[in-house]
């Protein structure tokens, strides 16, 4: 069976939200191919053998930054598209289905991405919304807009290469510049296709020079030549 959707799970200290976040991604249609990628004999191992569904599992004997998992994700999967799935973050019905058709009726594009609600807790009314900008390298090198949610051709890294594995919170808007610098094209979806749950401890909120200082680093890399004064 051709696989259109793979969905990469990092499963590192996400616990409390790994069983929902399977939930959420099972009642996706079609269904996508799910790959998980935790610590072995980790608890959210155990979670994902206590569920028994149908996963893809990539195990670890440590615990890699989350763009070195995403890549041990993209490699071991399967389908066309990819998309990362961030364990407390929801998908509302049909969300996959409609990136996946943007990708399918528009082949000049190499990544689609919509809007969010945020939530302060999951199945919770939404406290506010991003309704990202849009555009190419110029735009996005005044700021990431590709939300938490974006899907893209899984050939793009036969091309450009896999996530910087070094890099701790930015190493998504690294790829996004590095793909838009070579031409590659972003379509934004103006719906909002899921929630954000909106927590201080994630990552780029807990580090926020380590942030600040891979966003500079990702947009030194590609601003070489672009006619924008940042």
């Amino acid at each position: 069976m051709t696989i259109k959707v793979s969905t990469i799970v990092s499963a590192y200290f996400a616990a409390d939200y790994l069983a929902g976040r399977l939930d959420n991604l099972f009642t996706q249609e079609p269904k996508p191919e799910i790959v998980v990628v935790c610590q072995r004999n980790s608890a959210e191992h155990k979670i994902i053998q206590d569920y028994a569904l149908d996963v893809v599992l990539v195990l670890t004997d440590d615990i890699p930054t989350i763009y070195a998992a995403w890549n041990l994700g993209i490699e071991a999967s399967s389908g066309e598209y990819v998309t990362n799935a961030n364990c407390d973050d929801r998908l509302f019905p049909g969300a996959l289905a409609k990136m996946a058709a943007i990708l399918d009726g528009k082949p000049a594009y190499a990544l689609v991405y919509g809007n969010q609600d945020i939530v302060a807790e999951i199945g919770g009314d939404p406290t506010g919304k991003f309704e990202w900008a849009e555009g190419g390298i110029e735009q996005l090198l005044k700021g990431c807009f590709c939300g938490p949610m974006p899907m893209w051709r899984k050939s793009l890294h036969a091309k450009h290469g896999y996530f910087d594995p070094e890099m701790q919170v930015a190493g998504d808007y690294e790829f996004w510049l590095r793909i838009t610098k070579a031409g590659e094209r972003l379509y934004h979806i103006k719906e909002t296709v899921g929630a954000y749950l909106n927590i201080r401890t994630s990552a780029e909120k807990r580090q926020r020079n380590l942030t600040s200082w891979e966003t500079a680093r990702a947009r030194a890399r590609y601003r070489n030549g672009v006619g924008i004064w940042l």
